[in-house]
């Protein structure tokens, strides 16, 4: 079922997304597809405080590019610091016209979007051979890049192996809709091709989720949301962090 790119959905943040017609979700928390992207991916995670002070050459993988937001955020925190080491993004997605529509300068959920959110996704150019697509950006101040792939298809056919990744974004539908990408086979998957101080987190803390985490030998703690800790009454509570168990 294709994906209607009309559907538009305004989030309490202002920002857009878009209702998935196969998996009756929306792409992002109704809380906000911007909010979530910044409070849980990059403030959460530690990425935020990491990228700012690092001088190592950080692998992130996307699961679930969707709308491009979990990205971009990515992408404005490196370029935020002094850039003293390259980055390497990786994004997964099932579905070949959001990723064109990304790319696309009229894309219609861009609306309040900076203009380096827009130039950044313009930048996405497709590998007429693979059908994937690929991104450079250079900072401004050091020279060096921000590598941005796209691997377009079934995620779990995806190559990774010759990737390491110290951050995870684990944002595919969810566990009763796209069960395939929260099983114990993924999150195996997923181990394979980690750094040793990975951290993965996830807007999903249902049991599945946590029970296939620790099959496939991840160790975790529920962390509370900002409406949880500031005492709001709607919204959800917890979020998930996950690193790799060592014993």
């Amino acid at each position: 079922m294709a994906v209607s790119l009309n559907d538009l959905v305004v989030t309490q943040d202002g920002t857009l997304t878009l209702r998935h017609p196969a998996y009756d979700e929306e792409f992002h928390s109704i809380k906000g597809a911007r909010f979530e992207a910044d409070s849980l991916y990059m403030e959460a995670s530690g990425f935020r405080s990491h990228v700012l002070a690092s001088d190592q050459t950080l692998g992130v993988l996307d699961v679930g590019l969707g709308l491009g937001y979990n990205a971009l955020m990515t992408l404005e925190c490196w370029m935020q610091g002094s850039g003293s080491h390259d980055l390497q993004l990786v994004s997964l997605e099932h579905t070949p016209e959001l990723v064109a529509a990304l790319a696309d300068p009229q894309c219609n959920w861009k609306e309040g979007w900076s203009e380096d959110w827009k130039l950044w996704s313009q930048s996405l150019q497709q590998d007429p051979e693979t059908g994937n697509w690929k991104a450079r950006v250079q900072h401004p101040c050091s020279g060096r890049f921000f590598h941005w792939l796209v691997l377009v298809g079934d995620a779990r056919l995806a190559d990774l192996s010759a990737l390491t990744f110290h951050y995870i974004w684990q944002d595919a539908f969810s566990p009763k809709k796209n069960p395939e990408l929260w099983s114990v086979e993924w999150f195996e998957k997923l181990r394979a091709v980690s750094h040793p101080t990975v951290q993965l987190v996830t807007y999903s803390v249902a049991r599945m989720v946590r029970d296939n985490l620790e099959g496939a030998s991840w160790s975790q703690e529920r962390m509370k949301t900002p409406q949880a800790q500031s005492g709001e009454g709607t919204g959800k509570k917890q979020w998930l962090r996950a690193w790799l168990r060592t014993t």
